[in-house]
């Protein structure tokens, strides 16, 4: 009998040898100061940047002159094609640049063709993957009718969403108001064109 006790005294003193020396091992192996790394996921983040590409319709809504507020600007609606790149300088506004191409035919089946180029700021509101800038272009503006060619002042508030289907890319649509001076030496020719534009476009995020 005291052979038998003598074993289980040995034996319970072996299995707490043991266990004391697995918990030794496992905190050795643990760095005392290694720390948990929590990621702070931001949509967007200052210095991100993005070059975007789209297509869309200028639709001529009305022209103003220094005697008349409404004036039909005889044009159907047209086709624009705009490249731009912009980055963000903080972790929703951006500054950037536009150019475009714009094609307007007249009533008279003449060519109106439209340059604009510009200077953007904007604030992006962020939902998700939804992303929605809301800005203001300002710049200029080359023009050419019949063979006439000049410029004048480009202001484009605009308002637009896109949803980003990666990393690197996202797709979405923009709702515009331009307007648009002319400088004429005869003042009387000098107009302001309105026009509203509805585009689709593409980003690439770099």
């Amino acid at each position: 009998m005291k052979k038998v006790f003598c074993f289980f005294v040995c034996l319970f003193s072996l299995t707490l040898l043991y266990a004391e020396t697995i918990i030794s091992f496992n905190e050795a192996e643990q760095d005392p100061d290694e720390s948990i790394t929590v990621l702070d996921y931001k949509p967007i983040r200052a210095g991100d940047k993005y070059v975007k590409l789209g297509i869309g319709l200028g639709i001529p809504l009305f022209n103003t002159s220094g005697t008349q507020f409404a004036i039909k600007p005889n044009m159907y609606p047209g086709p624009r094609i705009f490249v731009g790149m912009h980055f963000y300088v903080t972790d929703g506004l951006s500054l950037g640049g536009d150019l475009s191409f714009e094609f307007y035919t007249t009533l008279g089946k003449n060519l109106y063709f439209a340059v604009p180029f510009s200077f953007a700021i904007a604030y992006t509101f962020t939902h998700e993957r939804w992303r929605f800038p809301l800005g203001i272009n300002i710049g200029g503006i080359f023009m050419s009718y019949l063979g006439s060619r000049t410029c004048g002042l480009y202001l484009n508030p605009f308002f637009s969403f896109y949803y980003q289907y990666s990393p690197e890319w996202s797709f979405g649509s923009e709702l515009n108001w331009t307007i648009t001076t002319e400088f004429r030496m005869n003042k009387k020719y000098i107009r302001a064109n309105n026009n509203l534009g509805v585009l689709f476009s593409v980003r690439y995020h770099f």
